[in-house]
């Protein structure tokens, strides 16, 4: 089985709403991600999104990507820098060179900003 070259890019505008809808899907209620006042005295200076939500963007990318596939994946992953609420993330990754199963997978921000990388491995099953 060959895999594409690139997996889908997907983008996600964060918001105040998306935030507190995800808070309420994941029961985390951090209010570094809730409350501006809150966010304001530390070092972020503003609410930010929870990183998860940005891995969840990835992963329904890569979910995308190989719909109806029968494949096991592997992430490896590291969180860079943080979402601010109200920006924007792109998730998605390319295979790398010489590799027939392994991504380069990345969240960033329209700027360029890296919020996540890692390394995705794919492996067909039958």
């Amino acid at each position: 089985m060959s895999f594409p070259a690139t997996l889908k890019t997907l983008t996600l505008e964060t918001s105040s709403a998306t935030t507190q809808a995800y808070a309420a899907l994941s029961h985390d209620y951090n209010p570094l991600h809730l409350d501006a006042d809150f966010a304001a005295t530390t070092a972020f200076g503003a609410p930010i999104a929870h990183g998860t939500m940005a891995l969840n963007l990835l992963m329904q990318a890569i979910s995308e990507t190989f719909a109806n596939q029968p494949i096991r994946e592997h992430l490896d992953i590291r969180f860079s820098a943080p979402v601010k609420v109200g920006e924007t993330i792109l998730a998605g990754g390319e295979r790398r060179a010489g590799e027939a199963d392994i991504y380069d997978i990345w969240v960033r921000k329209p700027d360029g900003t890296t919020t996540l990388t890692g390394t995705l491995h794919i492996e067909a099953v039958s």
